[in-house]
């Protein structure tokens, strides 16, 4: 097990940085699912509040839109004003950092869940970059400068080093 600890235990780009455990591919994919199923409920909740057809005159899909901005809402404030984490996150005790360590900047977040979720959403393969990846990070992971860690091993290493 010490074995497999240390070699999930990296430095990141930055000098001087912490050291984390990153997040794998089924654990942020728990989190996702936990994510979803509380967005697919206040969606419900939303849906038969407005018990009126969503079509809009104009033909654009109320519904899908309401769909996207609950998950881009969602994501991007729980994460930016919850410490990098959505209750998903939180419920597989990970989150979301700054590859320097410190919580990310809100254009870091914005960028990682307005852009990330759609091109990410369109071109699911990209996803399986996270299991390749040193540092066990997706595209939006990669361009953002941002990593989804271990909450419990961070403060471990952090505290016995």
């Amino acid at each position: 097990m010490e074995e497999a600890m240390s070699e999930a235990i990296s430095i990141n780009k930055y000098k001087d940085s912490p050291k984390f455990i990153y997040a794998g591919f089924f654990t942020r994919l728990v989190a996702f699912a936990i994510d979803m199923l509380i967005i697919s409920s206040v969606e419900s909740i939303f849906r038969n509040i407005m018990s009126f057809d969503m079509e809009l005159k104009s033909g654009i899909n109320g519904p899908n839109i309401l769909h996207w901005v609950l998950i881009l809402a969602y994501f991007t404030l729980l994460t930016y004003f919850n410490n990098g984490q959505t209750l998903g996150k939180m419920i597989m005790n990970i989150r979301v950092v700054s590859l320097d360590g410190e919580r990310p900047s809100l254009s870091q977040i914005v960028s990682r869940e307005t852009f990330g979720r759609y091109v990410q959403n369109k071109f699911v393969i990209l996803y399986i970059i996270i299991g390749f990846s040193p540092m066990k990070q997706s595209l939006m992971d990669m361009l953002c400068d941002t990593a989804v860690i271990k909450n419990d091993e961070y403060e471990y290493i952090s505290d016995n080093l």
